[in-house]
């Protein structure tokens, strides 16, 4: 109809324009004649207008109102037909903006156990028993006056379901006489109860266990969003402590705070290459040859004293700078490697990469590139992985592993410790090294275990023909019982603390001199 009515309408403008042009008609008439006819049509589409209007904007006619079984699936979660986490959470807003200086604490807890549930009956029937649980639950405090009601149809729901696994339950501080911490953990308790002593699905049968996070308003939080987040946290933080009730600390947020300020300090001094670099000289004790150097990095935040790679590492990752902080570790080592060459003596450098590292995609590439800046063969760059990182390696990350062997570039395990896991590792990869911590090398009669467990992986290493260097060797007595269980390469500052590149021929020229047979033959 809509476009009817404009081609009637732009006919008419023609022929209009046509008889105009012509002279066949006065311009009055012709003006009366485009008003009769046009008016109505504008009339027209301003109505059409209002109904689409009137019909957005005003209420639902009877018709197409919303009924009470489509209001509850929209207000409730399907699965345990409580409140849904928008709407528990407006009305927790409504009671904090009604009630003035109320105090009312946000109880997060979810059943810890219930992961092994969806693994063993899948989603669909577990939703099943979980809607036991909620009922039971939802059953426990429905004549608790002192919890906000969620829901008041047909009766009043104290309880909601967040998200995953989370219920929430609001308690109303202020209609209590007693000490708030009592009180909910007297609440705590109640709900903790009222799960049944086995839940049963089938021929499968569990005890739920629940913890609890709780943080209460003005105390932890003003707006909704923050006093339940912070409940949220605190019951991840009781599930890390393994406490069953965990009530929310503010020093958690200023230590957050600071930790962002950390971390910002270390993205800012990484993107102005403000690390300091060092190296540590790995020796062979019996005949004191050089077998390579450790690059090692040092950051200065503050007055205290630096921190090591491995102190830093995570925060560097969280800044989103840790390939950053890679590629100037590895241009570092090929500059170390160069400067070797030119002062004759061809030995390994290594370097530490964590996890992430091996999952950037031009990793590989910029190596085989710093190679050819350098001219220097990738068998003298070493990289060193821990052996957590080794074993949590994703097929990702063992294809770059795999990658980095086509360079020739060696690899070694950081921190071994002989686990079965670590041992299928080595037979299935080729591993050049492995590192073990000799700092409890001691006379200390406590530490017999310790040793008995280092005395165990030097001989696992040597029955494996494997290169193993002794780590943290800063004692004359450890690096004697080292070398009486077997070891031969050590490192640590028992042979030097660390030295910067621009000493490097320095330190070269005072330990060919003091031990000259381990100068290398031109």
């Amino acid at each position: 109809m809509r476009s009817f009515s404009l081609f009637m309408l732009s006919l008419l403008l023609s022929c209009t324009a046509y008889a105009d042009q012509e002279s066949l008609y006065s311009s009055d008439t012709i003006t009366t004649f485009l008003l009769g006819v046009s008016l109505p049509i504008i009339l027209f589409f301003c109505w059409q207008l209002f109904r689409r209007f009137t019909r957005e904007t005003l209420p639902l006619t009877a018709e197409h109102q919303i009924t009470k079984e489509e209001l509850f699936n929209y207000t409730h979660d399907l699965a345990t037909n409580l409140p849904t986490a928008q709407h528990a959470l407006k009305q927790f807003e409504q009671a904090l903006k009604t009630t003035k200086k109320a105090s009312m604490a946000a109880v997060v807890f979810k059943p810890i156990n219930f992961q092994q549930v969806n693994t063993v009956l899948g989603h669909h029937n577990s939703d099943i028993l979980l809607l036991q649980l909620a009922f039971c639950l939802k059953k426990s405090v429905a004549n608790n006056q002192s919890l906000l009601s969620f829901d008041q149809t047909p009766e009043a729901v104290r309880l909601a379901r967040l998200h995953g696994l989370d219920f929430l339950v609001v308690f109303d501080l202020s209609s209590s006489k007693h000490d708030a911490k009592s009180v909910l953990d007297n609440l705590c308790q109640q709900l903790a109860k009222a799960v049944p002593e086995a839940m049963s699905f089938k021929s499968f049968s569990l005890n739920f266990e629940l913890a609890f996070g709780i943080a209460i308003s003005g105390e932890h939080g003003n707006s909704v969003n923050e006093i339940v987040a912070h409940a949220t946290d605190a019951l991840l933080k009781g599930e890390e402590d393994e406490q069953r009730i965990q009530y929310f600390d503010n020093s958690a947020v200023l230590y957050t705070e600071q930790q962002l300020l950390l971390m910002e300090r270390l993205r800012q001094d990484i993107l102005a290459e403000n690390l300091h670099w060092y190296l540590q000289p790995q020796i062979n004790v019996n005949d004191q040859s050089i077998v390579g150097f450790e690059l090692k990095v040092h950051w200065y935040y503050g007055e205290e004293k630096p921190l090591e790679l491995s102190d830093f590492i995570e925060l560097a990752e969280h800044s989103g700078e840790v390939y950053l902080l890679t590629k100037q570790m590895i241009i570092q080592a090929f500059e170390t490697l160069s400067t070797l060459n030119k002062l004759g003596v061809q030995q390994r450098v290594s370097v530490s990469l964590s996890s992430k590292n091996l999952l950037e995609p031009d990793l590989v590439d910029f190596i085989g590139q710093q190679m050819e800046n350098y001219n220097v063969a990738g068998k003298y760059l070493m990289i060193e992985l821990s052996e957590q990182v080794m074993l949590s390696a994703c097929q990702r990350a063992k294809k770059t592993i795999d990658q980095l062997k086509s360079l020739d570039v060696t690899i070694a395990i950081d921190d071994f410790s002989g686990s079965y896991e670590s041992l299928r590792y080595l037979r299935k990869m080729t591993v050049h090294q492995v590192k073990i911590d000799c700092q409890q090398l001691v006379t200390n009669e406590d530490n017999r275990a310790d040793k008995a467990i280092i005395n165990a992986l030097i001989t696992l290493a040597r029955s494996m023909k494997l290169s193993l260097i002794g780590t943290n060797i800063d004692r004359h007595e450890t690096v004697n019982s080292y070398i009486a269980m077997g070891g031969s390469l050590v490192q640590g500052s028992i042979i030097h603390d660390g030295f910067v590149l621009d000493e490097m021929e320095l330190w070269l020229k005072k330990w060919f001199t003091q031990h000259p047979e381990a100068k290398p033959s031109k």
